[in-house]
């Protein structure tokens, strides 16, 4: 029923893959979108589970949480595992919006992952990138 008319479908759209796309579109205007106020709006309502974003899994959700959510953050889960997270970059910035133990901003994994020993016995699991230092251009 999917496949193109002149192949023999009647040419309906794999209601997966458009949801999977229109998930992926929301994705990455939350993550890309400056000065929107439904950006806003969700950020301050998911701010608890919003680093999920990047780094995938849903361990324990609040009560509040709604099924487009929970949709948007197991989007990796479509079509094999951190398809999305894998084909993007994060711009740290000023770095005061990036964990620096938990987000993947420096390899393809985080430094919780990397390092698992390091992390455990750091005092400073939550600091953000831009709290750690300043790193020379030498």
């Amino acid at each position: 029923m999917c496949e193109q008319k002149k192949n023999g479908g009647i040419g309906i759209k794999d209601v997966r893959v458009m949801n999977v796309c229109l998930l992926a579109k929301w994705r990455w205007r939350l993550l890309d979108g400056v000065n929107v106020l439904w950006k806003d709006v969700l950020e301050e309502k998911y701010s608890p589970c919003r680093e999920r974003l990047f780094e995938g899994g849903a361990l324990a959700w609040p009560r509040y949480t709604s099924v487009w959510w929970k949709d948007l953050v197991k989007l990796d889960d479509f079509g094999g595992l951190g398809w999305f997270n894998d084909n993007i970059l994060r711009k740290v910035g000023n770095g005061m919006k990036t964990s620096f133990w938990k987000v993947k901003w420096w390899h393809r994994a985080s430094f919780t992952q990397l390092y698992p020993r390091l992390f455990m016995i750091s005092s400073k699991k939550e600091v953000l990138v831009g709290e750690i230092g300043v790193a020379s251009k030498e």
